[in-house]
């Protein structure tokens, strides 16, 4: 599957694992393939560094390259206005459409809200692993 993951689930799944690292493990596997652009990483990076969040750069500056090892990097202009409740996830939308993508899978109600979006589903992680486990079990 072509899919482009929000932040929340990258920090999720660092921080505290759970469906968000078996989505992220997914691409590290090769079962899916990840979309993203340098907005999104900025906004890895930005969230990381925060200070409820105590993690040393260096450890920040591994896991970006992990991503960026495994992902397709897209660049795009934002020629898309503000789709949903909230203008910063129209970055998350903009990496989908270019990227051509099956899913965008989020946290985020304000993309969830959405529910699908020129043709891509926007889903939860619970909901796109029960989704894709289904389908390699029985097809």
């Amino acid at each position: 599957m072509k899919v482009v993951i929000d932040t929340n689930i990258f920090i999720s799944s660092y921080f505290w694992g759970g469906k968000p690292r078996k989505i992220f493990e997914r691409v590290l596997n090769g079962y899916d393939e990840l979309f993203i652009t340098e907005d999104i990483i900025n906004e890895i990076i930005d969230v990381m560094n925060r200070d409820k969040f105590t993690v040393n750069g260096n450890d920040i500056e591994d896991y970006i390259h992990i991503i960026k090892k495994y992902s397709k990097e897209i660049v795009s202009e934002n020629n898309i206005k503000s789709i949903g409740r909230d203008a910063d996830d129209d970055k998350i939308l903009l990496c989908g459409i270019v990227g051509d993508v099956d899913y965008i899978i989020t946290g985020d109600d304000d993309l969830l809200v959405l529910k699908e979006y020129r043709k891509i589903e926007i889903l939860k992680p619970k909901d796109y692993l029960e989704i894709v486990y289904k389908s390699e079990t029985f097809g």
